[in-house]
C-alpha cells in the first residue's frame, strides 16, 4: 500500500516522521519485543535525529530494544562528516540511551566487496532463522530519482539474491555499499523523507509516470508485504 502526506516544510515532516518512529518503535516492542529499522543519510533525516534526541522526544522511546542498520553507505572512514552513520550517531545515537551492541554500522575496511558480504552476514546472523525484514526502512530520493545508492542504471536494480552489494556510483565518482531492491521491499513499512523543489520533476515521475526503474530507481521500490509513505515537503509537491 502507498500514500503521501505532504507538509508545510522539512520542520513539519520531521516533526511528523519523528512521531512515527516513536509510535512504531512502541508498537513493535509491545507485540514483537523489539524494533529494528534501517537508517538513511542527509540533511532531512539529520534534522528529525535532533528532534528525536531531545529530552522530551528521547524519553518516549525504549532505546535498549532498539536496533539500528543503514540501507546504504559512502566508502568513507568511520568518522568521515560524508558517512551516514557517522552523521546519525552525531546528531542522534550518541545523545541517547541506546547499547552500543545494538547499532550495526556498515563496514570501511578497505575492501568494499568483502565489507558487503560481511554486512550481509551481519543481517542474517541478527534475524537467525528468520527472513530479514526490517520493521522500518528509512529512505531519502535524490533529485535524479535515487534512493539508497540504487542510482539511475545502477546494476543494484537488476539484483535478485544478494541483501546487501558494494557498488560504484559513476556519477559520484565513489564506491558505496547498499541494501538491494529484495531487502528494502521485504521491510514491513518504508518511509520516504524527501524535501526541496529541485525533486519535483524526479517525484512526481516517480509516482505517476511510465515505469522506468533504470532512469527513476525509486520506482524499483515496491514492498512486497508491507507499506510505503512518502513524506514529502509543499516544495515538492507543487503546492
Amino acid at each position: 500500500m502507498r500514500s503521501i502526506k505532504v507538509y508545510k516544510d522539512a520542520g513539519a515532516l520531521c516533526e511528523a516522521a519523528m512521531e512515527l518512529f516513536i509510535e512504531m518503535s512502541n508498537e513493535y516492542i509491545n507485540t514483537r519485543g523489539r524494533f529494528v529499522v534501517a537508517l538513511s543519510g542527509g540533511r532531512t533525516p539529520n534534522l528529525m535525529y535532533d528532534l528525536l534526541a531531545k529530552e522530551e522526544n528521547a524519553s518516549r522511546v525504549d532505546w535498549k530494544k532498539c536496533y539500528f542498520f543503514w540501507g546504504d553507505e559512502r566508502y568513507v572512514d568511520f568518522d568521515n562528516k560524508d558517512n551516514n552513520s557517522f552523521q546519525a550517531k552525531q546528531h542522534l545515537l550518541d545523545l541517547v540511551p541506546v547499547p552500543e551492541g545494538n547499532i550495526f554500522r556498515i563496514p570501511v575496511n578497505g575492501n568494499h566487496e568483502a565489507d558487503a558480504g560481511t554486512y550481509e552476514q551481519t543481517i542474517l546472523s541478527f534475524f537467525k532463522e528468520e527472513a530479514p525484514v526490517f520493521d522500518l526502512i528509512f529512505l531519502g530520493m535524490g533529485d535524479e530519482g535515487h534512493t539508497a545508492s540504487i542510482f539511475p542504471d545502477s546494476e543494484l536494480l537488476k539484483e535478485q539474491t544478494a541483501l546487501v552489494k558494494d557498488v560504484y556510483v559513476e556519477v559520484k565518482q565513489m564506491q558505496r555499499i547498499s541494501f538491494t531492491p529484495p531487502l528494502i521491499n521485504a521491510a514491513r513499512h518504508i518511509i520516504f523523507m524527501v524535501t526541496g523543489k529541485e525533486k519535483t520533476a524526479a517525484f512526481k515521475e516517480v509516482i505517476g509516470g511510465a515505469h522506468n526503474p533504470a532512469l527513476y530507481p525509486a520506482q524499483i521500490i515496491q514492498p512486497t508485504n508491507g507499506d510505503i509513505l512518502w513524506m514529502v515537503d509543499e516544495a515538492i509537491a507543487g503546492n
